[in-house]
């Protein structure tokens, strides 16, 4: 039974309470109330909470108010037994059919009253709970049955531990019931309840249990691998076979089990299943180094998890004087990479694997540009990139390798390289306008001009090295919304002014053409910015630089 009590909460329990849990965090009381599976589940947590380890206690403690008339939780009732408290002074329920429920949960309360926190029996008191109210026998029995029934719901069967920590009360009570029944003291109508509950009537059922369940797991091993030589990592199942090996040699396991297990060719010789493994695995290793070159299996080698445990283990046994002469004679043949020597040969090959990453990297910025990689192109290459980054971030990185990556613009997050993007592209815009005040929705690239418009407005909170990125640029950080035409546009209008007026003094505020003057008065003041090309072009139709010529009235 004390075994049966760590097994409880074992990794398929704990797998199946945290998808009910996340599905509750993530729905909250909408998809509780829609889905009544979920809704049960969530009303037998708050009733065997006492029950859950501690950590599930604190996980169910996170969950938001919304859900508390969902779970008709401990809250929902204690204030129910409030109400009734300010209402009649006491909390003497009656035998009304409207109050059952509510006194059912307070001789819960009183029956289980060592599981209750220090604020709840607090608070109860302050109540005027009677402690020592008269609870029936009858009653009393039915409220362990419901406990009963919701540690089924919780586990799958009735199989409480003796001594149970969690719930000693019911642990005890089941072991009466027992007693009770081997002693054909317990009433009918009774133990017809509880054989609703597919109840185990005694110790031996639950053995028997145990070990069908460990043959079942045995019998889908060997349907699966074709034979009967399970793995260290599958721990419980070697435990019991190691166990049934052991009774045997004692003379004490049951001639039917003995012959239910050679009937799927069971090895009951544990020093002949080791060699015989021992020798599967060294070919496996044999066959891996064709492949691969060497024999230096990770240990957790994706091709072949197993192979990769068995070679770790083989150098701690080497390491500690326990490796057969033999069997190590054989594993230097194939060129064996021992305890001692591990280090060096994992730091020479995690080297060599990061310049080949390092040059395939180099290789796709040279044809795309970017560093960015995506995950059609170089699925593995991406994933590379990814644990450089982690790496990066969590101080793990060698600087050498940093500054290598620098070189590339490596970005060291996907915001940062979407950042470095953007970047190139307003350098390019630089290149063919000249300036960097992109148009706020420029039709060109309104990507690009998006991002101007937001680096302006976040300009507090970029750091050092990205703005001095942008002053080299010359980033103009005013904020504007204009609708800006481009050069080319305006250059030909101010033409087609000349043309009509014979100058180029078009005045500020020109009626006719407001976005002219202002763009006019522009080019005087960036004289010295603008590129020679664009001077000469003014220069070409006798373009006004006094700023003053733009004042006079156009004639007419």
């Amino acid at each position: 039974m004390a075994k049966l009590a760590k097994e409880l909460f074992d990794s398929r329990f704990l797998e199946k309470w945290y998808r009910h849990y996340q599905q509750v965090v993530t729905g909250g009381a909408l998809a509780a109330a829609q889905d009544e599976n979920l809704a049960q589940w969530l009303r037998i947590q708050a009733r065997i909470r006492h029950m859950l380890p501690k950590e599930l206690q604190e996980k169910l403690a996170t969950l938001p108010p919304d859900l508390e008339e969902v779970q008709h939780s401990w809250e929902a009732r204690f204030r129910q037994l409030a109400n009734f408290a300010q209402q009649h002074g006491h909390t003497y329920l009656p035998a009304d059919a409207a109050y059952e429920e509510l006194k059912d949960w307070l001789i819960r309360q009183v029956i289980a009253k060592t599981y209750l926190s220090a604020s709840q029996l607090q608070r109860l008191d302050q109540l005027g709970v009677d402690w020592e109210m008269t609870i029936s026998r009858d009653h009393r029995w039915e409220q362990m049955w419901h406990r009963l029934q919701d540690f089924k719901e919780l586990f799958g069967h009735c199989r409480v531990p003796q001594k149970w920590p969690h719930d000693k009360q019911l642990a005890l009570w089941v072991t009466i019931q027992r007693r009770l029944h081997a002693n054909n003291k317990l009433r009918e109508d009774r133990a017809r309840k509880l054989s609703q509950l597919n109840f185990t009537w005694n110790g031996h059922d639950v053995y028997q249990e145990q070990w069908e369940g460990f043959f079942g797991q045995l019998l889908a091993f060997r349907q699966a691998q074709g034979h009967c030589r399970v793995p260290c990592r599958h721990r419980k199942l070697v435990s019991w076979i190691e166990r049934q090996r052991l009774l045997k040699k004692k003379g004490q396991l049951p001639d039917e089990r003995e012959e239910r297990l050679n009937k799927i060719d069971f090895i009951w010789e544990a020093s002949s299943a080791r060699k015989k493994n021992w020798e599967d695995k060294y070919r496996q290793l044999r066959a891996y180094r064709q492949r691969h070159g060497h024999s230096f299996v990770p240990v957790n080698c994706r091709e072949n998890r197993e192979l990769g445990c068995w070679v770790a283990t083989q150098r701690a046994l080497e390491a500690k004087g326990k490796l057969e002469a033999r069997k190590r004679q054989k594993l230097d043949q194939l060129g064996f990479v021992w305890a001692g020597q591990t280090q060096r040969t994992l730091q020479e090959r995690h080297e060599a694997i990061w310049e080949q990453n390092f040059e395939k990297l180099r290789a796709y910025y040279q044809q795309h540009g970017t560093c960015q990689v995506s995950l059609q192109d170089d699925a593995q290459l991406q994933r590379w990139t990814v644990w450089q980054r982690k790496q990066f971030y969590k101080g793990k990185l060698a600087a050498s390798r940093i500054d290598r990556l620098n070189e590339l613009r490596f970005p060291w997050s996907v915001q940062e390289g979407y950042w470095l993007r953007m970047y190139e592209a307003l350098a390019d815009f630089k290149k063919q306008f000249g300036h960097t005040r992109v148009p706020y929705q420029w039709e060109g690239d309104p990507q690009l001009a998006a991002w101007v418009y937001r680096i302006k407005l976040q300009q507090g909170e970029l750091s050092m090295q990205k703005k001095e990125l942008l002053g080299q640029l010359g980033f103009d950080w005013k904020v504007s919304r204009r609708q800006v035409v481009e050069w080319e546009g305006m250059y030909r209008r101010l033409v087609a002014f000349a043309k009509e007026h014979g100058h180029t003094r078009v005045p500020v505020k020109w009626p006719e053409d407001p976005k002219l003057g202002k763009w006019v008065s522009r080019m005087r003041q960036e004289r010295t910015k603008l590129d020679e090309e664009r001077v000469a072009l003014l220069n070409r139709i006798g373009f006004s630089w006094s700023r003053h010529s733009g004042a006079e009235k156009v004639s007419v």
